[in-house]
């Protein structure tokens, strides 16, 4: 597997984790209670971050350093 690919999958891994974490928060915030989340809207807002961030990464791939998903030139 290519670094690109490694660099990708981690970066939508990670900020699917990261909304996830902020989701819960937000939501169990609303409900009230933590027993009252509604997990869908979780995972809904997990996957669009996860989402976004993969189709930020393969944009980056013309623009930036051909190995990662970022738009920062190669060192």
């Amino acid at each position: 597997m290519s670094q690109y690919k490694k660099d990708v999958i981690e970066r939508t891994i990670r900020t699917a984790i990261q909304a996830a974490a902020a989701a819960v928060f937000a939501v169990w915030i609303q409900a009230g209670s933590f027993g009252q989340i509604e997990w869908s809207v979780v995972w809904q807002v997990a996957v669009f971050a996860a989402g976004a961030s993969l189709l930020m990464a393969l944009a980056a791939k013309p623009i930036g350093d051909p190995n990662s998903g970022s738009f920062l030139p190669p060192q």
